[in-house]
C-alpha cells in the first residue's frame, strides 16, 4: 500500500509539472501590452541609401540562428507557435486562428471587422537576438505589433519590448518602445519610412543593454539597468484591433480595406 501511494504521488507530481510546462504554450489571448507611449518618444531616421534587405544578424555577425521559421509550408508550425483564440488587446476585438494563413513562403495575419489574429513563440528565453522580415498593409483600425512579452505574464514588472509597432493607418512611422517598472515607464523611438514595404526588424537583449534595428541600422539603444527585463520573454506577433488607447489605434473608417494584412516573411532567433 505504501509503495502504491508513493507511485501515485510521483505520477501526480509529474502531471502537475507537465501542466505547468504546457501552461505557457496555452496562451490564447493577445499580449495585453500598453497601447502607445505614455512619454514623449525620441525620433530616429534611416539612411535612404541603405538596402531594405540588410539584416542586422549578417551585418553584426550574430552567427547561425538557434531557431527559425521561414514559413515554407502551408500551415502554422504548432510545435513552436501558439495561435491566439481569445480577445485582442483590451478585448476590443477577437482573435481567430483562421485569420493566420501560411502560403507562398509568407505568414499573413488577416484582420477584418472586429476579428484579427496573433501568435506567440515558445519556449521563451532570457537574453538573445530576434530578427523578423515583415510588411503591413495600410488601413485604419488595426495596428501590427512584434514584441517580446514576459513568460510569467507579470506585466509591467516583467517588462515588454515592442520592436515594431505601427498603430497609424498610413504605416509611415515604426515605433520601438521598452516598457519597464511597476508604473509602466517607457523609453522609445519613432522612425519614419514606408513600412508597407518589406523591412527587417531586430532586437538585441543582453544583461547590460537593449538595442533595436531596422534593416541593420541601429535606431535605439539603452544601457539603463532598470529598463532591462528581469526574466525570460517570448516573441509575440499580433495585429491589434481599434479603437484602442487614447487614439493610439484609431477606429476603422470608410477608407479601411475589407481585410488588412500583416505579413511576415521569416523569423530568426539568435543566442548571444
Amino acid at each position: 500500500m505504501i509503495i502504491v501511494l508513493a507511485v501515485a504521488a510521483v505520477v501526480a507530481l509529474v502531471a502537475i509539472t507537465l501542466t505547468v510546462v504546457r501552461g505557457g504554450s496555452s496562451h490564447t489571448t493577445s499580449a495585453q501590452h500598453n497601447g502607445g507611449p505614455l512619454n514623449p518618444q525620441k525620433s530616429a531616421t534611416l539612411d535612404p541609401n541603405a538596402s531594405s534587405d540588410t539584416e542586422a544578424a549578417k551585418l553584426l555577425s550574430w552567427g547561425t540562428p538557434t531557431a527559425d521559421d521561414e514559413f515554407d509550408g502551408t500551415s502554422l508550425n504548432t510545435r513552436t507557435w501558439s495561435a491566439y483564440s481569445g480577445g485582442t488587446t483590451e478585448n476590443v476585438g477577437r482573435n481567430n486562428p483562421d485569420n493566420l494563413v501560411v502560403g507562398n513562403g509568407v505568414l499573413t495575419i488577416n484582420s477584418h471587422g472586429n476579428e484579427s489574429g496573433g501568435l506567440s513563440w515558445y519556449p521563451g528565453q532570457q537574453y538573445g537576438r530576434w530578427e523578423v522580415r515583415a510588411r503591413s498593409q495600410a488601413g485604419a483600425g488595426y495596428g501590427p505589433v512584434m514584441l517580446l512579452w514576459p513568460d510569467a505574464e507579470d506585466w509591467p514588472e516583467g517588462g515588454e519590448i515592442d520592436f515594431l509597432e505601427m498603430p497609424k493607418p498610413e504605416r509611415k512611422i515604426a515605433n520601438f518602445t521598452v516598457h519597464y517598472g511597476a508604473d509602466n515607464s517607457q523609453n522609445g523611438v519613432g522612425v519614419p519610412g514606408d513600412f508597407t514595404q518589406w523591412h527587417n526588424y531586430a532586437v538585441e537583449w543582453t544583461p547590460d543593454h537593449i538595442a533595436g534595428f531596422i534593416d541593420g541600422q541601429q535606431i535605439f539603444r539603452t544601457t539603463e539597468k532598470d529598463q532591462i527585463p528581469p526574466r525570460p520573454m517570448h516573441l509575440a506577433i499580433q495585429q491589434d484591433v481599434g479603437p484602442y488607447g487614447d487614439d493610439w489605434i484609431p477606429a476603422r473608417n470608410a477608407q479601411t480595406p475589407q481585410s488588412v494584412g500583416f505579413q511576415v516573411d521569416w523569423v530568426r532567433i539568435y543566442g548571444l
